[in-house]
């Protein structure tokens, strides 16, 4: 999931452009100032740190409350409300925001204040648009910017269009949100408003960025950073800052545009504006993840929700959360991973959000096939497929009505012009016959695009199954991979358990009959099965982690005869059992370039298996042949052979392939599954020549260095 959080700026009814000595001036004002005067003086300073410093806002507006309060100045205390609560919002607390809110709402509407009671609404809705609730947002703000025209108050019309073309643009509507955004600063313009044309500019780029317009959002960002006053922080400065950073990580410049986020952060933290912190988090923490700097990603992603949960942004929340869950996945942290895929579902099904169900399942079921829940892996990639074609269906949908509504606004205005127009009969029996053909050629114009659609999505659900069916065999191969490594492990160590077995009965039972030189050759045949055994047990070992995907490979030059010397001994006594004779042909010079462990599980497996369908009395004989490029061991003997039926079977996990050996010796034909998967990983390639009653002759090649 590439998401990353950019920034409009809400306009509000306000004039003031910081000034530090304006401020001064304010303040020293304060100490002469008596009664309800300090009230006005305090909104006047909240008015000029608006967009500069919430704390100090916040500071300010409390005491302008608390002395309008006191001297009943109506108009004054309603002001200092509004300011609280969107100063509350900056700084999270969205509860004491809605407490502040109602306040200003039920005094303006109790004293008929009508500029007053429509920014109180505007504000209602605004704290809607921070929490990421936009039907709720909207609906206030279209009520507030209703009142505004009627009132015919331009600076409170400017205010409602910008906040409702920001819920436009977070829902994706960027035409709409392009309109409003255009129309508001139409008006900043015809009103010399400097600070609003800035931050108009600002949504404008953002709206661009959202549109793909890159190159285009960004010269809009860098005028909103070249115009703004460089001796203070405003939030249209930090917020140009993150949404350059934006654009940096659509265009994969992922080091340049944490930056530009970090300059972004260090302004908001200035502003004391939590809201903002936590989507730069977001960024910070993405970026991060795209650079494979996963733990600063955790740092980022953590501080980001933690100030989404405090604010209550449940938009944001759940789209970190998201985050949060994927990259714990990749560290393999499956526990914390399922607790904020969790916490994310649990949102979403709260307030019924659907915009990020699909990266929702896609996560669930990245858990689900990472903790080896493959069932429910599969189910969570079918509701994210299934999600995604309904999509596509409503799209179409869409398509086709607004196909329909054109064709019958033609209809209609070809009509109506006929009905117009009072010609004479042969005129207007031309003109039907131009209606007729027109109505024919959209009518076919029609059901061309409407074919056109329906194979598009033929095509498309065509893929979303191939892709689904793709995914079911692969997790069903996991699953029998699972299973057969069961039976690879009863496979490879029955044999020399049996020997182990057999050989401590007849220690047992003879040993007083046995001499010294006797006893001590069945005690050294025990050894030598034990430490087979044991070797077998690594080996498999070795096995499980190439099909988890991690083997322990290490390639080298290898003296292949001293291989085969060391793979021989510890089958010497299964040999002896049936008087087998196992001879090594292999020069002594014979080299090859493979990993030691998996080279000596292939050839022992070889050999258990020609031991296996070799009766007795029997020979088993290797061979070696070398090139510059690869070295050939082949494994021969006069065993009872295969048919070209059982040949063509080898080497397949899906088919089963054990056969009783010429003494019954038991097995799960996975042994030269084993084998072929242990050779190719060393680059070579394995293959068999078998004549039945007469013996076969396994033979396999490794690169020579």
């Amino acid at each position: 999931m590439k998401y990353c959080f950019v920034f409009t700026l809400i306009i509000f009814y306000s004039n003031s452009i910081f000034s530090q000595t304006k401020v001064d001036c304010l303040q020293n004002k304060l100490q002469d100032a008596k009664n309800e005067n300090k009230a006005y003086i305090y909104n006047e300073l909240a008015h000029e740190v608006f967009y500069t410093n919430s704390s100090l806002l916040y500071k300010y507006a409390k005491k302008t409350d608390s002395l309008a309060k006191l001297y009943n100045i109506d108009s004054t205390r309603i002001s200092a409300l509004n300011n609280l609560t969107y100063a509350s919002v900056l700084q999270g607390k969205v509860k004491d925001a809605t407490k502040y809110n109602q306040q200003a709402i039920n005094l303006a509407f109790s004293k008929n204040l009508t500029n007053k009671k429509i920014s109180s609404v505007y504000f209602k809705g605004f704290i809607f648009y921070a929490t990421g609730q936009t039907d709720s947002s909207l609906f206030y703000l279209n009520k507030a910017y209703k009142s505004a025209i009627t009132a015919n108050h331009a600076k409170l019309k400017l205010q409602c269009l910008n906040t409702i073309a920001s819920n436009f643009l977070s829902q994706g509507k960027y035409t709409i949100a392009l309109e409003k955004f255009t129309k508001a600063y139409n008006i900043a313009d015809s009103l010399k408003l400097s600070t609003k044309i800035i931050n108009l500019s600002l949504n404008i780029g953002t709206t661009l960025m959202y549109n793909e317009e890159i190159d285009k959002a960004i010269n809009y960002f860098e005028k909103v950073i070249v115009t703004s006053d460089t001796t203070i922080t405003t939030l249209a400065y930090a917020s140009a800052l993150n949404n350059i950073g934006s654009c940096l990580n659509k265009k994969g410049n992922y080091k340049r545009a944490l930056l530009y986020f970090n300059k972004s952060l260090t302004a908001f933290l200035k502003l004391n504006n939590k809201l903002h912190i936590s989507q730069v988090y977001a960024n910070l923490g993405q970026t991060n993840i795209f650079l494979n700097r996963t733990e600063a990603a955790n740092g980022y992603l953590q501080h980001a929700v933690a100030l989404n949960r405090e604010g209550k942004s449940y938009g944001q929340l759940i789209v970190n959360l998201i985050l949060l869950g994927d990259l714990q996945i990749r560290k393999k942290e499956y526990l914390q991973a399922k607790y904020s895929i969790d916490e994310a579902k649990s949102i979403i099904d709260k307030y019924n959000v659907n915009t990020n169900k699909i990266d929702l399942y896609k996560t669930y079921s990245s858990y689900f096939k990472a903790t080896n829940q493959l069932n429910k892996a599969l189910t969570y990639k079918e509701l994210e497929l299934q999600l995604r074609d309904s999509i596509f269906n409503e799209n179409r949908q869409k398509q086709i009505s607004q196909l329909e509504t054109k064709f019958q606004t033609k209809l209609k205005e070809n009509e109506n012009e006929s009905l117009r127009k009072d010609l004479s009969f042969n005129k207007l029996q031309v003109d039907k016959q131009t209606q007729l053909r027109n109505f024919f050629l959209i009518l076919a114009i029609l059901v061309i695009v409407l074919v056109m659609i329906l194979l598009n999505r033929a095509r498309l659900k065509k893929q979303a199954h191939k892709i689904i069916e793709e995914q079911k065999q692969e997790l069903e191969k996991a699953n029998r991979t699972k299973d057969k490594f069961f039976g690879i492990i009863a496979h490879d160590l029955r044999a020399p358990f049996n020997v182990l077995i057999v050989l401590s009965k007849l220690l047992y039972e003879n040993y007083d009959d046995l001499s010294d030189k006797d006893r001590k050759s069945y005690i050294n045949d025990l050894k030598e099965a034990s430490k087979g055994s044991f070797n077998l047990v690594e080996d498999l070992l070795t096995w499980s982690r190439i099909q988890g995907g991690n083997p322990t490979i290490k390639k080298e030059n290898l003296n292949i005869h001293s291989i085969v010397q060391s793979s021989i001994s510890p089958l010497k006594a299964s040999a002896k059992l049936k008087n087998i004779t196992i001879t090594n042909h292999l020069s002594s010079e014979t080299t090859g370039f493979a990993d030691k462990h998996s080279l000596e599980t292939i050839i022992v497996n070889l050999i258990n298996n020609a031991l296996k369908f070799t009766p007795n009395n029997g020979e088993i004989n290797i061979s070696a042949t070398s090139d510059s490029k690869n070295t050939t061991i082949s494994i021969s003997d006069t065993g009872i052979g295969m048919s070209r039926k059982q040949i063509d079977q080898l080497f397949k996990i899906d088919v089963n392939n054990s056969t009783l050996g010429t003494n019954k010796e038991k097995g799960t034909g996975l042994g030269l599954t084993l084998c072929k998967e242990f050779i190719e990983i060393n680059n070579g390639k394995i293959w068999v020549e078998s004549i039945q009653g007469k013996g076969s002759t396994f033979s396999f090649y490794i690169p020579t260095r």
